[in-house]
C-alpha cells in the first residue's frame, strides 16, 4: 500500500525509490514489535510459549516497552545512516504547473471527502479493539471477527478485500511451525543443543545466554523463514535456560525479536523481497544498509530483554 505512495512522494523531492523503500520495509518490521499483534512472529511465539507452560499469556502490549526501544534504536540508526548507506540515485523533479488565480467561488473550502466518516469510524474501531483486546487478550478474535463485519456492512471493506486480505502462505506456516517445535522437542535435538550451548556460554552469565540466543538467530533467520525461527528455537532456547538455572520468558523476547530483525538479506522477509524487486535493490544493498541495523538493535534490544521481560 505504501510503495506507490512513497514513490510519488518521493519522486517530489527528487529521490529515487532506492534510497526510501529499504527504509519502508525495516520500518514495517520494527513496527511489528510494537504490540503481541503487529506480527506473526510474535503470535507464533506467544502460542509456542503458552503451550510450554499454560498459566503464561503474553498479553497485547507486553511486549511494547522493549519493541518501543527495538523501534527507537532501529529509526535512529536509519536517520543517521541512510543517506551514507543507501543508494542515492536521484530522479529529475516533476514541473508544477502554477495554478491560476484564485477566484471567490474556487477559494471557498472543499466539502470533506465522503471517506472521511469511514475513516473515523475505522480509527474508533481498531482503537476500541485494542483496548479491549489489551484487557481480554482471549476475546481478541470474535472482537475481530466483529469488526470485520462492521466494516463491510457500512463499505469501508469490501469482501473481495477481506479475502485478499487472507495471507495463506502466513497462516499456512504459521500451522506448520508448531508441528516443527514439537518434532524438535521429541526428535531432543533441542536437549543436544541447549547442552552445548549451556557449557559454552552460561558461565559468563544472563546477558551472555540471551546475546547469544539473539545471535543465533538473526543468523538462522537469514536463510528461514521468521515463523520456522521461532518455531526451530524455542524448544532449544528453554532447555538451555532450565539448564543455566534461569528464567525462559527474557530470552523468549530476545528471540522474538530477533526473529523479526530480519534486515541483511532480500529473501528472510516478505516486505523485504516486495521493495527488491520495485526498487532493484541488489544482495549487497542489504548487507551494507541492513547488517549494522541488526547489530545496533542487538545491542539496544538484549540488554532491554533482561530488564524489563520477568
Amino acid at each position: 500500500m505504501m510503495i506507490p505512495i512513497l514513490n510519488s512522494w518521493g519522486a517530489g523531492l527528487g529521490l529515487s525509490p532506492q534510497s526510501l523503500q529499504m527504509p519502508l520495509s525495516f520500518a514495517t518490521m520494527l513496527g511489528g514489535t510494537l504490540t503481541m499483534i503487529g506480527s506473526s512472529t510474535n503470535i507464533v511465539a506467544a502460542n509456542a510459549a503458552n503451550k510450554h507452560d499454560p498459566s503464561f499469556s503474553m498479553q497485547v502490549f507486553d511486549i511494547t516497552t522493549i519493541g518501543a526501544i527495538n523501534a527507537l534504536a532501529g529509526t535512529a540508526y536509519m536517520v543517521l545512516t541512510g543517506r551514507k548507506l543507501l543508494p542515492q540515485a536521484k530522479v529529475a523533479t516533476p514541473q508544477v504547473a502554477t495554478p491560476p488565480a484564485a477566484t471567490a467561488k474556487s477559494a471557498v473550502a472543499p466539502p470533506p471527502p465522503r471517506g472521511t466518516a469511514r475513516l473515523v469510524l475505522t480509527l474508533v474501531l481498531i482503537t476500541a479493539m485494542m483496548t479491549l483486546a489489551a484487557k481480554q487478550p482471549r476475546a481478541l478474535l470474535p472482537m475481530a471477527l466483529g469488526v470485520l463485519c462492521v466494516f463491510v456492512r457500512t463499505g469501508c471493506l469490501t469482501l473481495k478485500e477481506s479475502w485478499s486480505a487472507v495471507n495463506g502462505p502466513v497462516l499456512l506456516s504459521i500451522a506448520l511451525s508448531f508441528a516443527l517445535g514439537e518434532a524438535i522437542k521429541k526428535s531432543d535435538l533441542a536437549g543436544i543443543l541447549a547442552d552445548k550451548v549451556v557449557s559454552l556460554v552460561s558461565p559468563y552469565g544472563e546477558l551472555a545466554l540471551l546475546f547469544a540466543v539473539y545471535a543465533v538467530a538473526i543468523t538462522v533467520g537469514a536463510v528461514i523463514s521468521n515463523n520456522a525461527v521461532v518455531a526451530l528455537m524455542f524448544p532449544v532456547v528453554v532447555r538451555i535456560c532450565e539448564g543455566s538455572g534461569i528464567s525462559w520468558k527474557p530470552a523468549l523476547y530476545a528471540l522474538t525479536l530477533a526473529a523479526s530483525a530480519s534486515f541483511s538479506t532480500p529473501v528472510s522477509y516478505q516486505t523485504n523481497l516486495m521493495v527488491a524487486a520495485d526498487a532493484g535493490y541488489s544482495f549487497a544493498d542489504f548487507l551494507r544498509f541492513g547488517l549494522p541495523l541488526q547489530f545496533v538493535c542487538m545491542l539496544a534490544t538484549v540488554p532491554a530483554c533482561m530488564l524489563f521481560a520477568k
